[in-house]
């Protein structure tokens, strides 16, 4: 989705302009209805968590970027052009649906279809605001809420509160051009929960967390700094819990983006009740090739959930279904990149189906077994196309990722 998301092996989501370093199982169905009379009760079972898909709203034509890069560009060009970097590099990728409108309800319910019939629960929204200033909201306003089958699917709020730059493509060796600079503030943040009660957290789809109105914050310690230290954002929160109050809405729950151990304490102390992490695309072993194996990235996302688990707040594994940037870099930058910084970084091999199945499978465990009883497991992504995390179906294996998220997370 943007080049600010990812996390490394047991470290904070860092800035991607310094460098991304980023079956059915019997534990995981419902209690069954009915016990014969005189029969031993058999111990209870935790229902399974929710899946969430992390949702990029980037493939539809919206105003800035036209002013940007010209009528109706978005990143389907970037995708449709990306050339293979080596022999057996699976680009350009092909999407089975070709470069649909996101942002069309007809095409939303579409998406809402497949991913409720694949057992996701929610679609969680990167959402983009800039003071006031609001990038690809279109997919979600337009798109998703005026479907017809909007009900099926619940949805909430990720708040990607880095800067925005021209990542289309991003230049390889000179500064990046910044568009929007992000900056945090009382009063600004007072006007995101005004639109969002307005637009958002009325909806009957919503989701929530333990009764409370899920929405989490990609750059937590950014949120923090900015806002004056923990003590000033857990009273700002209780402000805002006021204000949902008044409005006859539930509380928040606010969620913090890291797979930072060390920062949780201080993520509790402002306020927050729970953490995931965007993804975890780096396995610390890259080949002389650059590229690195997704039986490697298995081991380090189970790592990083174990080191997490032993935190005060519950935190919700998210399960990283690939990593390739390349349709982000200049084409004319030879391969292997001499320098590795984002996006010019390595490329993870043999994600297949089977092997994200399992991942998945783990992350479902995870969860369950955990006495935190994080109430969800996250999945990077819906439509990651340009980062090479996807479920939509793709020409070389079809549904098949999807398959498995429905196969892991029975009903």
């Amino acid at each position: 989705m943007n080049p600010q998301h990812g996390s490394s092996l047991l470290s904070e989501p860092i800035d991607r302009r310094n460098f991304l370093v980023r079956t059915t199982s019997a534990a995981i169905g419902t209690v069954a209805s009915g016990v014969a009379f005189g029969a031993e009760r058999p111990p209870a079972v935790r229902p399974r968590p929710e899946v969430v898909a992390i949702y990029c709203p980037l493939w539809h034509r919206y105003d800035h970027m036209d002013a940007w890069h010209g009528y109706g560009w978005n990143e389907w060009e970037l995708l449709k052009t990306a050339p293979p970097r080596f022999p057996g590099h699976h680009q350009p990728l092909r999407p089975s649906w070709g470069c649909f409108d996101e942002s069309d309800p007809q095409w939303a319910g579409r998406e809402i279809a497949l991913a409720a019939d694949h057992n996701i629960d929610v679609f969680l929204f990167d959402w983009y605001w800039y003071s006031g200033v609001r990038l690809m909201e279109e997919a979600l306003e337009k798109g998703f809420l005026k479907s017809p089958n909007r009900k099926r699917l619940k949805f909430a709020l990720m708040w990607a509160n880095h800067d925005w730059a021209d990542y289309f493509p991003v230049p390889y060796d000179k500064p990046w051009n910044s568009w929007l600079p992000l900056r945090h503030s009382a009063a600004d943040l007072t006007r995101v929960f005004d639109y969002c009660i307005d637009h958002y957290f009325r909806q009957t789809n919503y989701w929530k967390v333990d009764g409370r109105l899920f929405f989490s914050v990609f750059a937590p310690d950014k949120f923090i700094k900015d806002l004056g230290g923990a003590a000033e954002v857990r009273a700002l929160l209780a402000t805002l819990d006021r204000k949902l109050e008044r409005a006859k809405l539930s509380p928040a729950h606010w969620n913090a983006m890291t797979a930072s151990p060390q920062a949780v304490a201080r993520f509790q102390e402002a306020g927050f009740r729970s953490t995931t992490s965007y993804n975890h695309a780096n396995t610390g072993k890259t080949s002389p090739d650059l590229t690195q194996d997704y039986e490697d990235l298995i081991t380090t996302h189970t790592k990083i959930w174990k080191a997490m688990s032993d935190t005060a707040l519950p935190h919700c594994p998210v399960v990283t279904m690939g990593w390739d940037v390349t349709p982000r870099c200049e084409h004319s930058v030879p391969w292997p990149f001499a320098k590795t910084n984002y996006p010019y970084t390595h490329v993870v091999l043999g994600n297949t189906p089977e092997r994200f199945g399992h991942l998945c499978k783990l992350a479902a465990e995870f969860a369950t077994a955990d006495a935190k009883r994080p109430p969800a497991v996250f999945i990077n992504a819906w439509n990651e196309w340009t980062e090479g995390c996807y479920l939509l179906p793709e020409e070389k294996y079809g549904t098949a990722y999807l398959a498995a998220v429905k196969q892991v997370f029975g009903r």
